[in-house]
């Protein structure tokens, strides 16, 4: 039978995709992560992950593994934490991190929330940013979502709600290694509108899309916006390098996603992207909103960065 040391090596491994941000995430080190993944491994008797050095992959077996131990945790830990509420001891709450945030982000926001309120326990996914999108109106898999957000507030109904900004990270532009103006040390946004350089615009609501790729330079200028069918990073690190694409990104891009044939340079002319926490209404509102407000507090002055105002 698995350990559930076990279990949740392999799904944080599986939704990490990396060893060494699995091991951070259940502070553990990278050669013992890999223990408990090969425990698994011998007990489903299959291999589970496709490892290289460059990359680590979920096999089929491991996909279907992962899909029906993920479920069976999630449900684990629902009753966990309904039996602690019943007794008065805190509780867990569900956190998701977009894939794309920078690695230390999420450490240091469950450390500091945790040491705030020692009786609840931060459970952390490795989430798209595309699924917040898909997740409203509907019912959450985690109780609270850290993701980029450049606007405080949205018109939707049921209302979701928009915590204060826990990390600004500069813009960067996402290029192919033949682009023409890969090899410059910086780009202005001025400098793709006036090339006519192409930039992908991404599958975001209109309330959304604007703030995070606009259609004009904060001078006037027209982007050559091309509507690509690219929801998640892996898709757009896919065209960039095939094409003449560019791509309005975040400096940290790279730190997480790293693909041949690519170069991130630093843009300027648009401001830093904010990091929020976003929630819904639910049983766990509570817990959300006092994750979001702790991280907002606690955030150092050098993660927020340039304070230019954003669009609210």
């Amino acid at each position: 039978m698995l350990e559930m040391r076990e279990i949740e090596a392999f799904l944080s491994v599986a939704e990490e995709l990396h060893f060494g941000r699995a091991a951070q995430r259940l502070r553990l080190s990278t050669s013992r992560v890999s223990v408990l993944v090969r425990a698994v491994e011998r007990r489903a008797g299959a291999q589970l992950f496709e490892r290289s050095s460059r990359v680590v992959r979920l096999t089929p077996q491991g996909a279907q593994l992962y899909a029906g131990l993920r479920a069976a945790y999630v449900q684990i830990e629902r009753v966990l934490d309904d039996v602690r509420r019943a007794g008065g001891h805190g509780g867990v709450l569900r956190v998701g991190f977009a894939t794309t945030l920078p690695q230390r982000l999420r450490t240091e926001l469950i450390s500091t929330f945790e040491s705030r309120y020692p009786d609840c326990r931060v459970v952390a996914s490795s989430l798209p940013t595309p699924d917040l999108f898909r997740w409203i109106g509907k019912e959450w898999p985690v109780a609270a979502f850290v993701t980029w957000m450049p606007v405080a507030s949205v018109p939707l109904a049921p209302p979701l709600h928009i915590g204060p900004v826990v990390h600004r990270v500069q813009r960067a532009v996402l290029l192919g290694a033949g682009h023409p103006l890969a090899g410059k040390d910086s780009v202005d946004i001025d400098d793709l509108a006036a090339g006519g350089h192409p930039v992908i615009y991404p599958e975001l609501p209109p309330w959304l899309g604007g703030s995070w790729t606009p259609g004009a330079t904060p001078a006037g200028q027209p982007l050559t916006l091309r509507r690509m069918p690219a929801p998640y990073v892996e898709d757009v690190l896919r065209l960039v390098a095939d094409g003449e694409l560019a791509h309005l990104t975040f400096a940290s891009l790279l730190e997480v996603h790293d693909r041949p044939g690519v170069v991130l340079t630093p843009l300027t002319g648009l401001p830093p992207m904010p990091i929020r926490t976003v929630w819904a209404p639910g049983p766990h509102e509570h817990l959300a909103e006092a994750f979001a407000d702790h991280a907002g507090r606690a955030a150092p002055a050098e993660w927020l960065g340039d304070p230019s105002p954003t669009p609210a």
